[in-house]
């Protein structure tokens, strides 16, 4: 066998000539680069040149494409063809000074297709100058970027915008006003914000679709009455926010505003049905009435506050003295919160003498705030606390279980007034748990019920939320809980609400009852409601009697019972169960 011969590297390469190609490689001609950079170019940008003037002198194939038109079409006209209008004149300006004076450019720019539709391109546009410096042609390197400006701007949006009315969301808005405040530059500012009245009422009656629909109604009439470089925002729900901007004084703004009141009190068609809606607004001026923009914000909701107070759909200016109102009814709030708390809150009876053998004895529950510094304390002096929803249905349910705590004492010592009302607010017909608390009490056998009466007021069967209240006051019924129809006369209610309303008893309110004995008006009033309501089956309560001349007509006309200061006062418990263990309720009977 042959042996095999061991080779080593140095031997591959004996007999080999080393070769230089660089030099080879660089007389490759000039041309043919530029054919080479030319057509990598071609495949990856956007490219056009132009004279020192703005004409197009050559497109490739790519700017063709994207911008519909076609070569010719491009050769020899002006680069503004491609202009969309959406960059403001100091882009153009900043633009143009850079390139001219033989800088290189770089930024984004949405450019206009022949077919109308905007693309985004990045650019870069280099000048080319000659051995003297003078700038003899751009070229303008593009790349497509209208994807990802697509996708910056449904961000943006989601971010801005408010998805239901398109319009500029919280955050969009208070930008806004920062940015107008922050320069102090613009006088005459109005910032308002606005509340569309009773709107959850009209969201429970009639659902979140039609309320969504009066929502973007309302957007849309605002927008249309505004003035091109107003601002309206909805900042959530039913709150939406306004910046008039050039109003040169308050009367201007009012006048603004009507403009604005008007548009919104035509009808909003929903399907077969149609809907008038009102709005509370609360305005204040930049920078009198706040210099920053949490100041105005601040500033503009206590004078909406304001407007809400005084009964809705009106136009308030925002005043020092609101704040100081504002900052009073704060206190009353916590204060009330702590009585809550702190068992403050006593209920009082005071008994209906019935006129009538038909006509039960009756106790009406009324509230009082037995204050640890002021004493004693009546609805009056604490109302604006009841004015809270929330509040007021705590406050009510207080009196609820008081009143439920008390009956049964009442049965265990013997003393039984056959009915006990209690008042009910739109708060406690919208909570899930007063009627159920009620409906629990009759099941649990701790009341009958026949033991309560529930009082309810005009206005909360006038209002949008009255499907609410008459679904409430069924309820009742259907389970023998007796109703109450309380200071009737007091609002517009009609006689069909009357009729149609499974009410048992009709109160009338007392300022027809203080001028009885002087006022025939009122004394014809007073006798034509007790014959409709005995004609339509229901019982009559007058209220606030308080002498015997009252009590002598009243009895003529067949009202069926009364109460007032010429029985008795409300009562704390003690004295109630007292006033029952006499039995003087039995000598108030006829």
């Amino acid at each position: 066998m042959r042996a095999m011969k061991t080779v080593k590297p140095d031997d591959l390469f004996k007999g080999a000539q080393e070769v230089d190609i660089s030099n080879a490689l660089s007389m490759r001609h000039p041309d043919d680069w530029a054919t080479f950079y030319k057509e990598a170019l071609d495949e990856a940008a956007i490219v056009a040149m132009t004279d020192p003037d703005g004409t197009i002198t050559s497109v490739n194939k790519k700017f063709c494409e994207i911008s519909g038109y076609r070569e010719h079409e491009l050769i020899g006209a002006n680069h503004r063809l491609l202009r969309s209008g959406i960059h403001d004149r100091a882009f153009w300006r900043d633009f143009y000074q850079t390139i001219t004076r033989g800088h290189v450019w770089h930024g984004n720019i949405c450019n206009r297709a022949k077919s109308g539709h905007h693309y985004w391109v990045d650019t870069t546009i280099v000048p080319h100058k000659d051995a003297t410096g003078r700038i003899h042609s751009y070229t303008a390197i593009r790349f497509d970027i209208t994807p990802q400006k697509v996708a910056e701007e449904r961000l943006w949006k989601l971010a801005n915008t408010d998805p239901l009315t398109g319009l500029p969301n919280r955050r969009r808005f208070l930008e806004n006003l920062q940015s107008l405040t922050d320069t102090g530059a613009e006088n005459g500012i109005i910032l308002g914000l606005m509340d569309i009245d009773n709107f959850k009422g009209l969201n429970d009656s009639l659902g979140h679709t039609v309320g969504d629909h009066v929502l973007q109604h309302v957007a849309n009439r605002i927008r249309e009455t505004l003035e091109a470089e107003d601002i309206v925002a909805r900042l959530g729900g039913d709150e939406f926010a306004l910046i008039l901007r050039h109003c040169a004084s308050n009367t201007e703004a009012e006048e603004r505003i009507a403009r604005i009141e008007d548009a919104l009190s035509e009808l909003i068609p929903l399907g077969r049905d149609s809907r008038r809606v009102s709005a509370s607004l609360g305005l204040t001026r930049f920078p009198e009435g706040g210099a920053t923009a949490n100041e105005l914000m601040k500033h503009a909701d206590i004078a909406l506050y304001k407007a809400k107070a005084n009964g809705r759909n009106r136009t308030e200016f925002f005043t020092d003295s609101m704040r100081e109102e504002v900052i009073r009814h704060t206190e009353l709030l916590h204060r009330f919160e702590n009585a809550l708390r702190n068992n403050e809150l006593e209920v009082h009876y005071q008994p209906v003498m019935p006129l009538t053998r038909q006509a039960p004895f009756k106790m009406e529950a009324l509230l009082r705030w037995r204050h640890p510094e002021q004493g004693l304390l009546y609805p009056p002096q604490f109302m604006d606390a009841l004015l809270d929803e929330g509040l007021a249905t705590m406050a009510d349910f207080h009196v609820l279980e008081t009143v439920l705590r008390d009956l049964r004492r009442f049965h265990a010592d013997g003393a039984r007034p056959q009915m006990v009302t209690i008042n009910a607010t739109m708060g406690d017909f919208r909570s899930p748990h007063f009627i159920a608390r009620i409906l629990t009490a009759i099941e649990d056998g701790e009341i009958a019920p026949a033991n309560l009466c529930v009082e309810i007021t005009e206005g909360m069967i006038l209002d949008d939320r009255s499907s609410v209240a008459r679904a409430g006051i069924e309820k009742l019924h259907a389970h023998g809980i007796l109703t109450a129809f309380d200071d009737f006369g007091t609002g517009y209610a009609s006689l069909r609400d009357l009729r149609d309303l499974p009410v048992d008893f009709i109160k009338i309110d007392k300022s027809f009852i203080v001028s009885l004995t002087t006022d025939a008006a009122d004394r014809a009033i007073v006798q034509t409601v007790i014959e409709l309501a005995h004609h339509l089956g229901k019982r009559v309560v007058a209220e606030g009697v308080d002498d015997p001349a009252k009590l002598a007509i009243l009895r003529e006309f067949g009202c069926d019972s009364i109460q007032g200061f010429l029985i008795s006062p409300a009562l704390p418990l003690d004295a109630i169960r007292q006033f029952l263990l006499d039995g003087r309720a039995d000598e108030l009977r006829i």
